[in-house]
């Protein structure tokens, strides 16, 4: 019965958004599993699917958790309880519960592959640096996709749905992450909507790639850009190109997000969950300097805590917290603070909306220096 039930919500919502065509999916990938963000209605869908049987059809992950699996953001018993509840019905259904936010460490997503994922960072990260395809899907039907094996077939599952609509000039040096956040966040105001086609991007590293698609996807409804020699068949995406727009980004916009540091309570590194690379990077500048005055905390994947556990004890006697399996986004925890420093534009979107405090975006280094001044 629980197949059949998504089967005919996924047909019936695939009626009204794109003709009855839908696409199977090789994997899913679902948000909405938060307890902070979903409450007991969440929970009750959750655990009605679960009770009815249902079962994912493809390999499906899920999204970051109010609670970490290392056991540091402490929360209320009401959560924890409600986060347990989640936990036990995404497992009888077979999902992979990960509560990472970047999938696409672990799963390969080869290009011009379908799939059903909701986190929109991650979603916009396999287009655009991948040219794996995924709308961005609502929780709920990335789950029920995930349990009927497809998903309507929307504009993002077609070459047509894909063509660029606007060039982009990038008028700036090597990106480092807030660089690349702010030049997603600039061209996700500007645009809005559209496929932006983005000449002149050159990415510093992983986490810089990892900022800008979770900024263009945070300050605009897009998911997709096409990255002129980063895209896989961005050669093909300007061919097909119908370009009605130009813009141009250069540093006096990077420069406009840049204001006059408050002094933070925190710093915070890892939204989207930052990788080993950047892990390592901080950890070897602390063992440099002595024990920063100001916690660091450090938000990263299950995979990569895994990797770095004994170091993770280790840090926190230079005041550095690593915790894995949720973030300052999701987690009331941050409520703790009245300011954070990060060099996140999603961090900096989300956390005065969901918590009230005040964000300081800093590059990197600076947010580092703000730790021990």
């Amino acid at each position: 019965m629980s197949r059949y039930f998504a089967r005919e919500v996924v047909l019936k919502i695939a009626d009204a958004v794109s003709g009855g065509e839908v696409v199977p999916v090789e994997t899913a990938h679902i948000s909405g599993v938060s307890y902070f963000t979903i409450g007991e209605y969440g929970v009750e869908f959750l655990e009605f699917l679960a009770s009815s049987g249902a079962r994912v059809s493809v390999f499906t992950t899920s999204n970051p958790a109010v609670v970490d699996i290392s056991g540091f953001l402490a929360v209320d018993e009401k959560m924890a309880r409600g986060q347990e509840r989640i936990y036990k019905a995404l497992r009888s259904m077979g999902v992979s519960v990960t509560y990472s936010c970047t999938p696409y460490e672990f799963i390969l997503t080869r290009s011009r592959t379908f799939h059903a994922w909701a986190e929109s960072s991650a979603v916009a990260y396999i287009n655009t640096f991948r040219d794996a395809w995924s709308d961005k899907n609502p929780g709920p039907l990335a789950l029920l996709g995930a349990i009927a094996g497809f998903v309507p077939k929307t504009a993002l599952y077609t070459l047509e749905g894909r063509r660029p609509t606007a060039v982009v000039e990038i008028e700036h040096g090597p990106l480092e992450a807030l660089e690349a956040g702010i030049v997603g966040a600039v061209l996700g105001e500007r645009m809005g909507f559209g496929i932006p086609y983005i000449r002149g991007a050159l990415f510093a590293d992983e986490e810089s790639r990892r900022e800008f698609a979770a900024s263009l996807s945070t300050y605009s409804a897009m998911v997709f850009a096409v990255i002129e020699g980063i895209t896989p068949n961005w050669r093909q995406y300007l061919e097909i190109a119908d370009f009605r727009d130009k813009f141009k980004i250069d540093s006096r916009d990077i420069s406009s997000y840049l204001k006059d540091a408050e002094t933070p309570d925190v710093i915070y590194f890892g939204c989207p969950f930052a990788d080993i690379d950047t892990v390592l990077w901080v950890l070897s500048e602390v063992k440099k300097r002595g024990p920063a005055r100001r916690p660091i905390y450090i938000s990263t994947s299950p995979g990569v805590y895994g990797q770095i556990r004994k170091l993770a004890d280790e840090m926190r006697e230079y005041n550095v917290n690593i915790f894995s399996g949720s973030c300052l986004v999701v987690s009331p925890y941050t409520r703790n603070f009245k300011v954070v420093a990060t060099d996140s534009l999603k961090a900096a979107f989300y956390i005065p909306r969901l918590h009230g405090v005040r964000v300081v975006p800093c590059r990197r280094m600076g947010c580092l220096e703000l730790a021990y001044a």
